[in-house]
């Protein structure tokens, strides 16, 4: 499995060898700089290229920096508080965001391997380093602030706990690797140790290539970086999949398999607060000694418990504890109006059609219906001396105006549905498996004016959000399942014809 520290090596050892010859063409000033140039460009190369492959993760990433600086600011009672709003809207536009900052990396890196625009290259890394620095430290530093508290209120910080964080992860390498907040950080302080060198060593900053090759090279691995930047986020799915959900993954072993371990976790200490004071101290003791943490902090006194510290989640196998990294599928949970479906779809046997629609494009708008009141007569009917019938007949129909509200698709993403979508779900059902749409908690309430809209004869099922995106990278999208495991997935750019699709998935 690759790590950070596997990462480091590898970069290092490929700086060495390209310094060795850059040396020997003798295009090289200062050693020690030429290497830094080659690290820090492979670096950046590798770092932007892995997040190329889905800037749509990126762009979520940047959403959820966007929501915690939105709350962090509104809870601020000073003039900072206005910026609060800014946020929402700069989440409108993650993606954009996440693309120039992609090729900006991948450019940067490359700038930095060919020594192009030295004094340039030296400024723009730095300030790239302090932005990321900035991300990567308030991540990691929200792990010392309370939930209740505003991370600007310093007095009200205390012992570092994981799960206090506003962002679980900075997304440095995308899905490639999920680097602990901590790690994120002091490798970004690590990293702007080389920034501060370029800053006063440019000049020594070695330069590979003429000027013009140098501008053409450039040029062309940020257009290249753009368009395949673009494809990857509006055009297909990713070409690499890194997420936990790719095709070939069980998900139904894998959620018992991370449920199982879940269930094995330790406690292994206490995050102690004092209600009267608000001192908030840290102690290791185990569950199995927990008498002697209500000894030495007594609730008499006002300590309460605030948090705990637990092992990673782990399995034992052949008596050794193997630790499991939990992933979204452990959060892997679909309902019904009726309830929770997540074990059903796991088990269901044979081929299943899941259509992923994570955000239903459209709006509510008056819908105008013409209702029949129909007035009835009563004509008296006697069938014997003693008994009278009252036999009914229709008067009158009258034709009545009725206004509603009701949620509208926009036109191509209902066309969608009913020209390709339905089609694929009413061959796969012919065939004996089972077809459902999900879509967010958010939308419960229009799923159902949405699927009479588009005429589907399948259910809604509703999950949250940030499960059906990281499950694909496509709304709509299609995943074929197969015994709870997933075999198959298709952008809605590039659905098949329902013959394509049995012809693949046959039984």
């Amino acid at each position: 499995m690759t790590s950070l520290s596997s990462l480091i090596v590898a970069f290092a050892l490929i700086a060495a060898a390209l310094t060795f010859l850059t040396r020997r063409m003798r295009r090289t000033q200062n050693v020690l700089v030429s290497f830094l140039q080659y690290f820090c460009g492979v670096w950046f190369i590798f770092s932007g290229a892995v997040k190329a492959i889905d800037p749509i993760g990126t762009a979520y990433k940047m959403e959820d920096y966007f929501t915690a600086f939105e709350s962090t600011f509104g809870g601020l009672q000073n003039a900072f508080a206005g910026l609060a709003p800014l946020f929402p809207a700069l989440a409108q536009y993650s993606a954009g965001f996440s693309i120039f900052m992609i090729v900006l990396e991948i450019a940067l890196g490359l700038m930095l391997v060919l020594g192009y625009l030295r004094g340039l290259t030296a400024w723009l890394f730095f300030l790239v380093l302090l932005f990321f620095t900035f991300l990567t430290g308030f991540t990691y530093l929200t792990g010392f602030v309370p939930v209740e508290a505003n991370f600007f209120d310093f007095a009200k910080w205390g012992p570092y706990v994981k799960t206090q964080m506003r962002v679980t992860d900075c997304g440095c390498f995308g899905d490639f690797i999920k680097l602990d907040p901590k790690v994120s950080f002091f490798k970004d302080v690590f990293l702007l140790i080389p920034a501060l060198i370029f800053l006063v060593r440019y000049r020594q900053m070695h330069q590979i290539f003429t000027g013009r090759g140098r501008r053409v090279l450039t040029g062309a691995v940020a257009l290249f970086s753009l368009l395949f930047c673009w494809y990857s986020t509006f055009y297909n799915l990713p070409v690499v999949d890194f997420r936990p959900f790719k095709v070939g993954t069980n998900v139904r072993e894998r959620k018992a398999l991370e449920e199982e371990a879940r269930s094995n976790v330790e406690i292994i200490g206490w995050v102690m607060e004092n209600t009267n004071t608000g001192k908030v101290e840290k102690v290791m003791i185990p569950m199995s000694r927990f008498k002697e943490v209500m000894e030495k902090y007594p609730k008499s006194e006002g300590w309460k418990v605030k948090d705990q510290i637990k092992t990673e989640p782990f399995v034992e196998k052949d008596g050794k504890r193997i630790e499991v990294q939990e992933t979204k599928i452990s959060d892997f949970m679909i309902e019904s109006e009726n309830g929770d479906v997540t074990e059903d779809i796991l088990q269901e046997p044979g081929y299943s059609l899941m259509i992923v629609a994570y955000k239903l494009y459209g709006k509510k708008m008056a819908e105008t219906l013409i209702v029949q009141d129909t007035t009835w007569a009563y004509d008296t009917l006697r069938i014997r001396a003693d008994s009278v019938v009252l036999q009914p007949r229709v008067a009158e129909v009258t034709p009545r105006k009725q206004t509603r509200e009701s949620f509208v698709p926009e036109a191509w993403y209902g066309d969608l549905f009913r020209n390709k979508i339905n089609a694929l779900a009413q061959a796969a059902r012919k065939e004996g498996w089972k077809v459902y749409a999900v879509n967010t908690f958010q939308d419960t309430e229009v799923a159902e004016d949405f699927r009479r809209n588009v005429g589907a004869d399948y259910p809604f099922y509703h999950a949250d959000d940030k499960l059906l995106k990281t499950i694909i990278r496509s709304n709509p999208g299609i995943v074929v399942w197969r015994d709870g495991a997933v075999v198959g997935m298709y952008h809605w750019r590039h659905l098949p014809t329902p013959d394509a699709l049995l012809r693949r998935f046959h039984q």
